[in-house]
C-alpha cells in the first residue's frame, strides 16, 4: 500500500506540471519576460569576480526522480567540481516549444552565459533564437543540430537499454518481456533497440513488446500501454521518459511484476518492484560545458555519458538482490566491460526498424 500512495502522489503531481505547461503563456513578441514558471535556488562553486550565469530550464518538474532530476543534479555537481565560480538559475514546466523560444530570448536579452535545454523539444526553438544572441551559448539534451553557439548532448541510452534487457531476458518466467516510451525520438529509440537485443542475446525465447506513446508526459498512455503489455505475458518492462516511465512502475506495482528503472535510481518509486535502474550523472558533460565557456571553446560540439567516461552506471535494489543470480551479475558486467573497452558494439541503431521486431 505504500508503494501505491507514493506512485498515485508522484502520478498527481506529473499531471499538475503537464496541465501547468500546456497552459503557460508565451511573452510578448520581441520583448523576453520572466516565463510564469517556479525558479529554484541552486547551488554556487569557485571564486572570481564574474561568475559564469547559467540557466537550466526544465521541461517538468525538478524532483520528479527521473530525467529533469538527474538534469539538476548532474549540473549541481558539475558546479562543485569545477573551480568556475558559476551563478545557476533553474526554471520549471517549461514543456512546449511555443513557451520555450520567449523564455530563451528573455534570458538571453538578460546576459546569461549559457542556455541549458534538456530535451528536444528544444532543439528548433534554440536554432532559431541562437544567431541572433551569438554572446550566449545554448546546450539542448538530446539535440543533433549544431552552431557556432550551439552544442548538445545525449546519454548513450543503448547501453542501458541493452543491460536491462539482459536482466529482464535472463529473469524472465514468460519469455515476454516488455518497453514503454515517449516519443520515438533517437535517444529512446536506441534505447528500446538495445533492450531488444540484450534480451534477445541471453534469451533466444524471448518476445520483446516495445510501445511509444507519443509523448513524455501521456501518463496515462503510459500506464495503459504497460498494462497492455503485462495482459500480453510480459513480466519484465523497462521504460523511459519523465511521467511515462512513473506510470510503468505504476503499472508494474499494481499488477505486481519486476520493472527496471532508468535516467535515476527509481527503487523508491516502486521499493517492492524495481530491480535494477539505469542512472545518468551529467556532471561530466555539464563541467565541460561551463569550463569551454569561460574558455570560449563551447560551440559545435557533441558531448556524450556512457560507461566509456563513467556517466552512466547500474544500480541494484537491494531489496531485491536475491532476485539477481550471479550468471545475471557476470552477463551484466560482461557488458559494461565491452561498453567501456569498445568491443561491444551494437551498430547502427537509428537504423533498426522497431515495427519489423
Amino acid at each position: 500500500m505504500r508503494t501505491r500512495k507514493v506512485l498515485q502522489n508522484l502520478l498527481a503531481a506529473a499531471m499538475l506540471v503537464v496541465l501547468s505547461a500546456a497552459c503557460t503563456p508565451a511573452s510578448a513578441e520581441g520583448l523576453g519576460t520572466a516565463p510564469p514558471a517556479a525558479e529554484l535556488p541552486a547551488e554556487g562553486g569557485g571564486a572570481g569576480d564574474e561568475p559564469l550565469r547559467v540557466v537550466v530550464i526544465l521541461p517538468g518538474r525538478a524532483d520528479d526522480v527521473s530525467w529533469n532530476q538527474a538534469v539538476l543534479d548532474g549540473m549541481n555537481r558539475a558546479i562543485e567540481q569545477t573551480d568556475v565560480p558559476v551563478d545557476l538559475t533553474v526554471v520549471e514546466g517549461l514543456y512546449d516549444p511555443v513557451d520555450i523560444e520567449p523564455a530563451l530570448i528573455d534570458y538571453a536579452q538578460q546576459g546569461y552565459d549559457l542556455i541549458v535545454g534538456p530535451g528536444f523539444q528544444f532543439q528548433e526553438p534554440i536554432i532559431k533564437v541562437a544567431p541572433d544572441y551569438p554572446g550566449t551559448n545554448f546546450a539542448v539534451g538530446s539535440g543533433t543540430k549544431l552552431a557556432p553557439n550551439v552544442s548538445v548532448y545525449d546519454v548513450r541510452l543503448e547501453e542501458g537499454g541493452y543491460l536491462m534487457g539482459i536482466l529482464a531476458g535472463l529473469s524472465t518466467e514468460s519469455d515476454v518481456v516488455g518497453a514503454v516510451g515517449g516519443v520515438d525520438v533517437s535517444e529512446i529509440h536506441r534505447g528500446h533497440v538495445g533492450f531488444i537485443l540484450g534480451a534477445e542475446a541471453v534469451n533466444p525465447d524471448v518476445t520483446v513488446l516495445t510501445d511509444f506513446v507519443g509523448d513524455f508526459n501521456d501518463i496515462d498512455g503510459a500506464k495503459n500501454a504497460a498494462l497492455r503489455q503485462i495482459e500480453a505475458g510480459a513480466d519484465r518492462l523497462w521504460q523511459s521518459g519523465d511521467g511515462v516511465g512513473i506510470a510503468v512502475l505504476t503499472a508494474c506495482a499494481e499488477a505486481d511484476v519486476i520493472c527496471m528503472g532508468n535516467v535515476a535510481n527509481q527503487t523508491e518509486l516502486a521499493p517492492d518492484h524495481v530491480l535494477a535502474s539505469f542512472v545518468y550523472d551529467w556532471s561530466i558533460v555539464y563541467r565541460q560545458m561551463i569550463e569551454e565557456s569561460v574558455a570560449g571553446t563551447f560551440g559545435s560540439k557533441e558531448y556524450w555519458i556512457g560507461f566509456d567516461n563513467d556517466g552512466v552506471a547500474v544500480e541494484f535494489n537491494e531489496a531485491l538482490l536475491d532476485r539477481v543470480t550471479e550468471g545475471m551479475r557476470t552477463e551484466v558486467e560482461a557488458a559494461i566491460q565491452g561498453f567501456r573497452d569498445g568491443t561491444l558494439d551494437l551498430g547502427d541503431l537509428d537504423a533498426y526498424d522497431l515495427d519489423d521486431s
